[in-house]
């Protein structure tokens, strides 16, 4: 169990589990925000939220280092006023896990990713983006807690 970190003070949680280090599943949520503005008379507001699924695997380079990579599936939503968005993704992360110690682990990865958003606005649904991206969405530095107890 840890957290992540985007970009500047946008820490998300993400939860791993696996029987080994080598293999495990993933679990994190997104950016989740909630904006409010009033300027001039008028109210705008926005709620944004998203979660992925994964499966990493680490291949040991020497007893405290991993190259980490795998798959998730996830997405975001955001809703705002008159307008809604859904954005379906998939990644395949690629990158680097520390062991710090016994049961603190250190990663740094960074996605290749393809999604499409799909709004609507005014009542009627669209596709309004597609985006395919090498290592252009956020990286990540990862802190973890291994709860594993030592046999």
């Amino acid at each position: 169990m840890g957290i992540m970190y985007g970009p500047v003070l946008d820490a998300r949680p993400v939860l791993k589990w696996g029987k080994s280090i080598h293999s495990v599943r993933t679990f994190r949520v997104d950016r989740t925000y909630m904006n409010y503005n009033s300027y001039q008379g008028q109210v705008y507001w926005n709620l944004s939220s998203g979660m992925f699924l994964g499966q990493e695997w680490r291949k040991p380079v020497n007893d405290k280092l991993y190259f980490l990579h795998g798959p998730e599936a996830g997405g975001n939503f955001s809703a705002g006023g008159n307008y809604m968005s859904i954005t379906p993704s998939v990644r395949y992360q690629l990158g680097i896990l520390y062991k710090a110690g016994e049961h603190v682990n250190i990663g740094l990865a960074s996605p290749l990713s393809f999604s499409t958003t799909f709004g609507k606005s005014n009542g009627e649904w669209n596709q309004s983006g597609v985006s395919l991206g090498f290592f252009s969405e956020t990286n990540y530095l990862i802190l973890t807690y291994n709860f594993e107890k030592k046999k």
